[in-house]
């Protein structure tokens, strides 16, 4: 994997973790990895910005970035949204292909259950998938 493939993986990662548990970090840490990497500050920027070195800013970004890794190896709450997003998305293929096969009172019955939990899943995505 190429250096670009690398940072758009880890920039990817990182705002999907900072979407479930962004608002554990500190204030100042919440700056930072919003500056850098939602509005694409560099470290020199972000550093000068607030008065502080370079150094510094690195090291609160790297430590923020261990903290979300920490809080998904503890809570895994965004592993579970995309496992149940793809249970979602084979739970749709399977009820196209057999809805035509159901009595017309039980596909509305299954249909109307399905839309609840449709309902769910879009609230669960909306947090991070």
């Amino acid at each position: 994997m190429d250096r670009d493939a690398r940072t758009i993986e880890r920039v990817t990662r990182v705002g999907d973790l900072y979407d479930w548990y962004g608002a554990l970090l500190t204030e100042r840490q919440r700056q930072w990895v919003e500056l850098y990497f939602f509005d694409d500050w560099s470290l020199a920027e972000i550093a000068e910005h607030f008065g502080v070195t370079r150094q510094a800013v690195h090291d609160n970004l790297r430590r923020a970035e261990d903290q979300l890794e920490a809080y998904e190896r503890a809570l895994a709450l965004h592993a579970q949204a995309r496992q149940q997003q793809h249970a979602w998305q084979r739970l749709q293929a399977v009820w196209q292909r057999v809805q035509g096969y159901l009595p017309v009172a039980e596909r509305g019955e299954l249909a109307a259950r399905l839309e609840e939990l449709a309902a769910v899943c879009r609230f669960a995505g909306e947090r991070g998938e």
